[in-house]
């Protein structure tokens, strides 16, 4: 004898009404069933979209990853703030030596930089390309950055006007603050 059937038989208050015999509970009990098992499926959905998202963020975040579990100290930032001092100092003197020597010193400050944090790419064009817009909005700019300063590199009659050379100086600035270098 099933419990149901003993708490029917020995009157326990259960089948009274006709409890346990009613179409409309019955019914009722179908309809929580579905409902429980379209919610359960709601849930378990929003489980995967969840740890989907997760899986996102961590990709996204790669960079910072890295450089907390690098085995370097952390980038010391005073010494990324004097030297970028040094590089406006250069800007200042509006000698087109002067400032083709600041972009170059910027660029070697970013990929130090870059070295630190992501420990990885034989250079700076390899460690760019581990970067994207998510990472660092600027990335574009550090490009064109980087294709000047390589051009005043290896070509000495290679002429930038002053206000070129501020605007990749500017460049460089703007992506040094959006990795929390500058203030």
């Amino acid at each position: 004898m099933s419990p149901a059937e003993f708490l029917i038989k020995t009157n326990g208050g259960v089948d009274n009404f006709g409890f346990l015999n009613s179409e409309s509970i019955l019914n009722l009990i179908v309809i929580l069933k579905i409902v429980f098992i379209v919610f359960s499926v709601f849930l378990f959905l929003h489980i995967i979209y969840i740890i989907f998202k997760i899986n996102n963020l961590q990709g996204r975040f790669q960079i910072y990853k890295d450089a907390f579990t690098r085995k370097t100290p952390p980038p010391y930032k005073g010494e990324f703030v004097i030297r970028w001092k040094g590089i406006k100092q250069r800007m200042q003197t509006m000698q087109e030596a002067e400032y083709k020597l600041a972009i170059i010193e910027a660029d070697k400050i970013f990929d130090d930089l870059l070295k630190i944090m992501l420990r990885k790419g034989k250079d700076m064009g390899e460690r760019l390309k581990l970067l994207n817009e998510e990472l660092l909005p600027s990335i574009n700019k550090i490009w064109e950055s980087h294709k000047v300063r390589n051009k005043i590199a290896h070509d000495s009659n290679y002429d930038l006007s002053y206000a070129d050379a501020q605007v990749i100086i500017e460049n460089y600035e703007k992506a040094l603050h959006e990795l929390k270098i500058l203030d």
